[in-house]
């Protein structure tokens, strides 16, 4: 019975929790449903000069998405857009936008071959 009441505290203990998590979701989701729909739009124009902060949060986003996407939102923070975005230097990313050297470099290599491509 022990084991019983045990489980069913356990299944009582993450329905109070989601509550909670229920709130952090909706929050969540209300803040992050823009996002989405936003982010998964193309860029407008293929001329980065052109850009908005949500083109280049989409171009970061889908560039490596294992390694910068979990910093897009530190582009809409700053308000990187496409100029801005052309700009940025290793240093640059790392001292203001806090990103490690890693995510950095790899971000660097994104935006010098954009900067290669023709628009």
């Amino acid at each position: 019975m022990s084991s019983g009441g045990s489980s069913s505290t356990s299944l009582r203990h993450p329905t109070s929790s989601p509550t909670r998590n229920g709130t952090y979701l909706e929050g969540n989701r209300s803040a992050s449903s823009p996002s989405p729909e936003q982010d998964t739009a193309r860029p407008s124009s293929k001329n980065p000069l052109t850009w908005t902060v949500d083109d280049v949060v989409w171009f970061v986003k889908d560039a490596d998405p294992h390694s910068l996407g979990p910093h897009v939102e530190l582009f809409r923070k700053h308000e990187i857009d496409g100029n801005a975005l052309l700009l940025l230097k290793s240093d640059m990313i790392m001292k203001y936008l806090g990103l490690k050297l890693g995510p950095a470099l790899k971000l660097c290599y994104h935006i010098d071959k954009l900067k290669q491509t023709k628009f």
